[in-house]
Parts: structure tokens; C-alpha cells; sequence
């Protein structure tokens, strides 16, 4: 199969799964593109050449603003596309927007499938306006693709209630991760370390982060794995406690994952979040929000705790930060069943067989 992946936002979880299923793609032999622009936050070429094997060709266009990265994007794809595709693959809500919009792209790819990585109608920054607006827009733009590859069950189930999809338009591929290369988390010498991996936005809740800070700051270390504009960390960190390591190289983030005991992960939304999951693979205790996507990762009581409020998780942080013991059970419950659960062993495989039933799905419509 020629495979053709587009996205805007060639950071964190994004990059994550779309490296991650490109390169299991590539590895049973198929031809892989990923098309991308290159926004400020895309971390630099020797990092992306770690996470992407040589066999996936990455094509990268100018960003000149995210109006114009969605028409840029088109427009590559096109190109890459003029010999015809058996599939492009659009991940992210402009992504999506800029291949289900375009005729040029319909005609030239056998099957179109999206994966919105966390609805923009679930936003926990919109209006109740706005999130109306973005459900009624997928609506309508639910006939330009051949189906949605949600990655959680949850978001799966969200997409039916909000969006009225046929169970025969919407498929779950869950995210995995490369687990083989991931160590065991050993924890701190010294006082425990609560940390945290994202960008500093709304959407990854860094207020919550702070305000725990400032509440078990003098009973632990807290460390925020990522970074955002001067502007970013005064408005969502400010004088709170928190370490900012600034962007790192995945090689250091799971350095930094090992030497910590505690993943608090306080999101407002998500689709199933590449971060956590990486956390439990290496079999650090959970605190995450019970939203869609944590609750997919997490085994509530088992290797993690889910809570609804900053309230329940500054709770669930102090508990497991006193109790040694309850750390240590939660550790090996993760280490024994999150390896396997979370694993991407069967993703490429898992993917070729959902492309393949989307394009017998659209022949039968076409004859039809």
C-alpha cells in the first residue's frame, strides 16, 4: 500500500502515535509518507530522524499561520498524491478539515480515514456554543471519509452518542507505544517527584499542576516535562513550586520518567494520551482525570487513581506520596498488565486490516 499521513501538529501525542504507526506500517513493507508543516514546536530534524525510521519519508511544508499551514498541507498532499493512494490518513482536527474539504485529494486516494486525536467539541476551553458548532461541523463532514479511527473505546462511544456515526463508519485502533525500549521507573533518591510530561496550554491543565504544587510543594518534588512561551509558564505555572525542564529528547523524558514516583496527569480533554500510557508502561503510579482517553489507560485503584475534580486529584497525589507501600503495589500492577495492554506489537497489522475494510466499504457503495 502506498499510506499517506497528514497532520498540523507534529508534536507530542500526535508525534508519538503517528511515528509509531508509520514506522509499523513501514516495517511490513509498505510505502509511508508523513506530511507535516513546520510550526515552532516541531522539534528539530535529529529528533524527528529518532523517532521515524529511514523506510518513512517525511515531506515537510512552510507554516505561515494555522489558516494557512491547512491549505499548504492540501496542497502537499495532492502533490504526493498525484499518482494515486491507497490511503491518506489525516490526524488532527485541521488535518482533517484540509484533506475531507479537498475533491482533488477524494479523487486521488482510495480510502480517506480520520482520526481526530480528541474531539474539538470536548474541548474543556470552548463555549458550550462552540463545542455545539464543532459537532454539527463533523457532522456534516462525516460523508468526506471513509470512517474514523478513534484510539479509545471511550472516545469511540462519545463519537457515537455525539456525532450519531454506524458502527460500520467508526473503528478503534488504540494507541500503542514501543514498550521494548522503555525501562522500569526506580523512582527518587530522595524526596518522591510528581511529574508531568505536555505542553504548557489549557488543554493539558498546568493550573491544576500548579495548585497541587502549591498545596504538597514541602511534601514533594514537582516537575513539569515540557515547556511553552515565557507568557505560557507565568500565566499557567506562575511562582507555584514546579521544575519546567523545557522541551526535551524522548531519550531524556524517559530518563526523567525513571527517576520519578508519581505520574499526575490533571488533562481537561484528550484522545488517548501517548505520555500516560509511556508512564504506566514503566510502571509509575497514575493520577490522571477521568475523562476520555485517562480512562482508557488507567486501571482505576490497580495502577492508578481517576479523578473528577483538583480537589479528588490534590487527594490522590498526597495519599500515594505518603504511602510507599501503595506506590509499590500500584508500580508492579502496571509493570504486569500495562506492558502488554498498551503495547503497539499489533498495530501495523491492526491498521492494514481497518484500511482494507474501509476500502471494501466504499466499492460496495461505489456499485451500489
Amino acid at each position: 500500500m502506498k499510506i499517506v499521513h497528514v497532520t498540523e501538529t507534529l508534536v507530542g501525542g500526535v508525534l508519538a502515535a503517528v511515528a509509531a504507526l508509520s514506522a509499523k506500517q513501514a516495517a511490513l513493507g509498505h510505502d509511508v509518507l508523513v506530511v507535516y508543516p513546520r510550526k515552532p514546536s516541531v522539534p528539530p530534524e535529529a529528533q524527528l530522524d529518532e523517532r521515524f525510521p529511514a523506510e518513512v519519508t517525511r515531506v515537510e511544508v512552510p507554516y505561515r499561520g494555522r489558516i494557512r499551514a491547512v491549505d499548504g498541507l492540501r496542497r502537499a498532499v495532492v502533490v504526493a498524491t498525484r499518482d494515486g493512494a491507497d490511503v491518506v490518513h489525516l490526524h488532527s482536527t485541521f488535518a482533517g478539515f484540509a484533506g475531507r474539504l479537498s475533491p482533488a485529494i477524494r479523487r486521488q486516494a482510495d480510502v480517506i480515514a480520520y482520526s481526530p486525536h480528541g474531539w474539538a467539541f470536548l474541548r474543556g476551553d470552548g463555549s458550550a456554543f462552540s463545542n455545539r458548532a464543532a459537532a454539527a461541523i463533523e457532522r456534516v463532514l462525516r460523508a468526506r471519509c471513509d470512517g474514523l479511527i478513534l484510539v479509545s473505546d471511550s472516545e469511540a462511544r462519545v463519537t457515537r452518542e455525539r456525532l450519531g456515526r454506524s458502527d460500520g463508519d467508526v473503528h478503534v485502533l488504540q494507541n500503542g507505544i514501543p514498550v521494548a525500549g522503555l525501562p522500569r521507573a526506580e523512582g527518587s533518591a530522595g524526596q518522591p517527584v510528581v511529574i508531568a510530561s505536555g505542553r504548557l496550554m489549557e488543554q493539558k491543565a498546568p493550573d491544576r499542576f500548579a495548585e497541587i504544587a502549591r498545596s504538597l510543594g514541602e511534601q514533594a518534588e514537582f516537575v513539569w516535562i515540557g515547556d511553552g512561551t515565557p507568557e505560557e509558564r507565568r500565566r499557567w505555572i506562575g511562582d507555584a513550586p514546579v521544575t519546567v525542564t523545557g522541551w526535551l529528547a524522548h531519550s531524556d523524558v524517559v530518563a526523567r520518567l525513571a527517576a520519578s514516583d508519581i505520574f499526575l496527569f490533571p488533562s481537561r480533554w484528550e484522545g488517548m494520551p501517548i505520555s500516560l500510557m509511556e508512564a504506566q508502561v514503566m510502571g509509575l503510579p497514575a493520577v490522571a482525570t477521568d475523562i476520555v482517553g485517562n480512562r482508557d489507560v488507567v486501571i482505576p485503584g490497580e495502577t492508578g487513581v481517576l479523578c473528577d475534580d483538583t480537589a479528588a486529584l490534590t487527594d490522590a497525589v498526597a495519599r500515594l506520596v505518603s504511602d510507599r507501600a501503595e506506590r509499590a503495589r500500584m508500580a508492579e500492577r502496571a509493570i504486569e498488565v500495562q506492558r502488554e495492554r498498551l503495547s503497539d506489537a499489533r498495530l501495523g497489522e491492526t491498521s492494514i486490516a481497518l484500511y482494507e475494510a474501509m476500502a471494501g466499504r466504499r466499492s460496495d457503495a461505489l456499485v451500489s
